[in-house]
């Protein structure tokens, strides 16, 4: 990685035996300072014997030789300044830390980026929309009204450093991540618990995307990219592949390192078309801040909870319950609950073939019966009639009904005809007429 000297400006590469660093938040405004920008005065502490620039020494050089004083200069100054008043030598900035004009070195520095703010000491997330004249939890303050919460980068920005302080426009600190963690916690829906420094991996696949789903990007595609650290994935940035596609490889990255099956605990904004098993975007995700994690182990019977990717698509055995049998529609379990312990189901569709779809993908069913092979003895008509029962032991996560009269769309295969009771079937996701499926 590279780090930019506090004192010299001096950016310096560093493979190995990378030194103690504090690391900046920001929201990108207009004239960043790049790194073309910093190797304009890389060798000016030499030039002008000093052994700590100033900022009018930064601009004098820069009128000087005719050079712009982008206005982002005074932020990369006040950051090293309060790095340096901390004993750093050393911080790092993304606007002029990477070398954006090195597609592999964006990809590297993209998927580096969650442990570069594991990593750092300290980072310091600057507000500039932000004043400090009123505390942060008063309600007429601006901090809970700032764009840095609406972005998506900044959400690994919040979670991962161990140490934050925020500043508000005019570089005065207005608190820790750790003194304003309930207010920070109204404002993003990010449990308290989290921002007290407890592992998010102790959070399931839905409340990790819902704490995203409200957040946004300058490009479609970085709504996925911001999300790979968080996840524990990895993968190349293709800028121009689209949003869609970005998320879709996102979440297939994810799955194959869990088999959290809260991944598809999503609800879209349209319940109209039939979908696949995953979503097209966080925002789907906005509902589910209260699934926990699936259960793991030996929990769908004689099946396997894990599921898995191979050449035919994704590989996943799902509990069947009958709902309405003369649309061949079926709830499918996810094995995963809410924190009120209700089970989450999704509406499947069988179509001709054999092939399942997902439908009314507007909704979700929250029930209070495990499913049906969790629940010893239970008959395929006694579950019917359970899960039949809409009020008080099922309800809708979201606010749409479900019709039963669908188009034709996106097809699962079912490795099996008719699923026979306690219908634990095994899907297979396919590639249908030159559809993707997931």
């Amino acid at each position: 990685m590279r780090l930019l000297n506090t004192k010299t400006f001096r950016v310096q590469e560093f493979l190995t035996e990378i030194p103690l660093y504090a690391i900046l938040s920001h929201t990108w405004e207009d004239e960043e300072v790049t790194f073309q920008d910093i190797q304009n005065i890389a060798n000016l502490a030499d030039t002008r014997n000093v052994q700590q620039l100033t900022y009018e020494d930064i601009r004098a050089f820069l009128l000087s030789a005719q050079l712009p004083v982008k206005k982002g200069y005074t932020k990369v100054v006040q950051a090293c300044v309060r790095a340096r008043s901390y004993a750093f030598d050393w911080i790092w900035i993304d606007s002029c830390c990477i070398n954006k004009e090195s597609s592999a070195e964006l990809s590297e520095a993209i998927n580096s980026m969650y442990q570069y703010y594991e990593n750092a000491v300290v980072c310091y997330v600057y507000l500039f929309d932000v004043s400090g004249k009123l505390h942060p939890k008063n309600s007429a303050s601006d901090f809970k009204r700032s764009k840095w919460f609406t972005r998506g980068w900044t959400l690994q920005e919040l979670l991962a450093p161990e140490v934050i302080s925020f500043f508000d426009r005019d570089w005065t600190k207005i608190g820790t991540r750790w003194s304003l963690r309930d207010v920070i916690s109204v404002v993003t829906t990010i449990p308290i618990n989290v921002l007290e420094g407890r592992s998010i991996d102790e959070y399931s696949v839905a409340q990790k995307m819902s704490w995203a789903a409200h957040r946004q990007t300058t490009r479609p595609e970085d709504e996925a990219y911001c999300l790979m650290g968080i996840f524990g994935v990895s993968m190349s940035p293709i800028y121009g592949e689209g949003g869609d596609k970005a998320f879709m490889r996102l979440q297939q990255e994810i799955i194959r390192v869990s088999d959290d099956r809260s991944i598809f605990a999503w609800i879209s904004e349209s319940w109209e078309e039939n979908r696949g098993l995953l979503a097209r975007s966080p925002y789907e995700f906005r509902y589910s801040g209260q699934v926990r994690a699936s259960k793991t182990g030996s929990t769908l019977g004689n099946s396997p909870s894990s599921y898995s990717f191979n050449n035919n698509g994704l590989h996943i055995h799902l509990s069947l319950e009958w709902w309405n049998s003369s649309s061949e529609i079926f709830l499918a379990s996810l094995n995963c609950q809410t924190s009120d312990g209700s089970y989450v189901f999704v509406y499947l569709q069988r179509t001709t073939g054999g092939y399942y779809v997902r439908c009314s993908p507007g909704i979700a069913v929250l029930g209070s019966a495990p499913p049906l092979s969790m629940m010893c003895g239970s008959s395929l008509l006694e579950s019917h009639q359970f899960l039949g029962r809409a009020e008080p032991e099922l309800t809708m996560l979201g606010k749409k009904s479900c019709p039963f009269s669908l188009p034709h769309g996106t097809l699962f295969a079912l490795d099996r005809h008719r699923p026979q009771s306690p219908l634990n079937s095994q899907l297979n996701l396919k590639n249908i007429c030159g559809k993707t499926l997931i």
